[in-house]
């Protein structure tokens, strides 16, 4: 009987320590769970608190108080009774304390300066239950459990964006026109209205501004050349995405007099002019530093304009400043077309350079045998002829002339340009989408090497795509061989070569690559704007956002 008490005592010594230890475990999971809980309720009040201060910090230094401020609101706002009790921190009123603590670092980016990030992390003691059972065991603090959440969040890169889009006279002639027979000026302006629709695209604290060109490199309230002593956008750069894309919208829609007059060469040196300082004074302002900066260009010839800032320039050879032996506005029949515009100080000056012939009028020019015709009645009317075209565009020696010039300028915003006001690099990336095809004797459309070279070195881009046939050409293969040689075009204007900026392909590697697309002109101008303008919304929207 003694042995048996004993083994009953010992049955109920052991279901008394079961007991115990599954008490214990009931209370460690009760305990655990709610500091599970809580802690899941921290990570949504942190996320929450570190979007708001991204917000507010808008990626830059100076701005770390209000974002401590927006952090510690939304906290508010979402249950957690807390105020801002310094710089970078939070704490609860009532209750258990909550702490938050913010940090803010830099994060490198290309084509622009850091963006700082914020990091949001809030730590809370959870009182426990049946964890306290423990020191009896163990020697410690059961008596809370700390849990901890941590989030980071980068602002979203806003946009600075500048549309300069083409208006010369081949986007609106009753020829030129697409599969469709539509006009590539009526394809463009459905494309762009779209474009700017894109509501999941842009959003209010992105803007955009407008250029529009022709013979001169900016466009009047009519949609046509603007005659003003110095050129400025169409539409201004404090133009919102949200708050004012009807006005931007009609603007597009006035481009030509309503489409039904678009008339002119294309001036591209003039209008990347024209659209860099906005962008430039952005780099400068507090609210506007961080942004992503972009020129989107469409076009549908090669330049054939270029502006001349006094009558003494317009005077001489643009290629070696020599002046020039005879007066370039008529000579032996031919018209060297100089169109006349005011400058500083008073007067006009023959500031915008074209090749239309007396005799049949600008429509001449586009056929190789009547620029062979006008060029060929004396060298000096030859050598300055081609002198003009080609510093349109920018040869080597041209280096404050031409749509070459002007893009690097540009894209390299920065070392101490005069045209930015901020020292140092900074990218302003450039994309080209270009309407032809490849016809070697037709300047306004023709898109062959060395036209697609030029659009490259303009993009710093190292591909070409093209639109309708998802082709995508290298920049090595249509730069390599365009600076002593011709790739087979006859007109003399493109048959030039091309200057070297180092062996291609030609491609700065401090400054934000761009990308060129190629629009068949034969094909729906349409259809392939809107996907292509689909395309660089993506590249547009590359935010950091973790």
């Amino acid at each position: 009987m003694r042995r048996l008490n004993n083994q009953k005592g010992s049955f109920l010594v052991f279901l008394t320590l079961s007991f115990a230890l599954l008490g214990t475990f009931i209370g460690f999971a009760v305990d655990f769970g709610h500091a599970y809980l809580e802690k899941a309720r921290i990570s949504r009040l942190v996320d929450g608190a570190a979007l708001a201060a991204a917000k507010a910090l808008k990626g830059q230094a100076g701005f770390e108080d209000e974002a401590t401020q927006a952090a510690c609101d939304s906290m508010v706002m979402n249950g957690a009774p807390v105020i801002m009790t310094g710089p970078l921190s939070c704490t609860t009123t009532e209750g258990a304390p909550l702490t938050v603590a913010l940090s803010f670092f830099n994060v490198p980016v290309e084509g622009g300066p850091d963006i700082k990030h914020v990091s949001v992390q809030g730590t809370k003691p959870v009182a426990t239950t049946f964890l306290n059972f423990l020191s009896w065991m163990v020697p410690g603090d059961y008596t809370k459990i700390n849990v901890s959440a941590l989030a980071e969040a980068a602002p979203e890169r806003p946009i600075d964006l500048m549309l300069v889009l083409d208006r010369s006279g081949s986007m609106g002639c009753t020829t030129c026109v697409d599969a469709t027979g539509t006009k590539k000026i009526a394809a463009l302006k459905t494309a762009v209205n779209a474009f700017l629709g894109l509501s999941n695209t842009f959003s209010s604290n992105d803007r955009i501004g407008m250029v529009s060109f022709a013979s001169r490199g900016c466009g009047n309230a009519s949609g046509q050349d603007s005659t003003s002593t110095a050129c400025t956008p169409d539409m201004a750069l404090d133009y919102t995405i949200n708050s004012n894309i009807t006005s931007l919208q009609n603007k597009v829609n006035g481009l030509c007099n309503g489409g039904t007059s678009c008339s002119g060469g294309t001036n591209t040196m003039e209008a990347l002019r024209t659209a860099r300082p906005p962008l430039a004074a952005a780099f400068d302002d507090v609210n506007r530093a961080t942004t992503r900066k972009a020129i989107l260009l469409v076009t549908d010839g090669q330049p054939t304009f270029l502006r001349r800032e006094d009558s003494t320039r317009c005077g001489q050879d643009p290629l070696n400043n020599s002046n020039l032996p005879f007066n370039p506005g008529a000579l032996n029949g031919c018209t060297m077309g100089v169109a006349k515009y005011p400058i500083a100080g008073g007067g006009t000056a023959k500031a915008v350079f074209d090749y239309a012939l007396t005799s049949g009028g600008p429509s001449s020019c586009w056929s190789s045998a009547a620029v062979a015709g006008c060029i060929n009645t004396g060298p000096a009317i030859s050598t300055t002829y081609l002198d003009f075209l080609r510093c349109g565009r920018s040869m080597i020696n041209c280096q404050t002339n031409g749509a070459m010039f002007e893009a690097n300028v540009t894209r390299n915003c920065g070392f101490g340009n005069s045209a930015c006001n901020s020292g140092g690099a900074h990218d302003i990336v450039v994309f080209t989408i270009a309407i032809g095809k490849e016809d070697a004797n037709d300047p306004q459309s023709s898109l062959d090497k060395n036209a697609k070279c030029l659009l490259a070195r303009m993009s710093n881009a190292d591909q070409i795509a093209h639109a309708a046939t998802g082709v995508v050409e290298t920049l090595t293969s249509v730069c390599t061989g365009q600076i002593t040689t011709t790739d087979g075009d006859t007109h003399v204007d493109l048959n030039q070569g091309w200057p070297a900026c180092g062996i291609p392909p030609c491609i700065d590697s401090t400054q934000e690559k761009g990308r060129v697309f190629i629009i068949d002109s034969d094909g729906n101008v349409q259809t392939q704007l809107q996907a292509v303008f689909d395309e660089v919304a993506k590249l547009l929207k590359l935010r950091l956002v973790i």
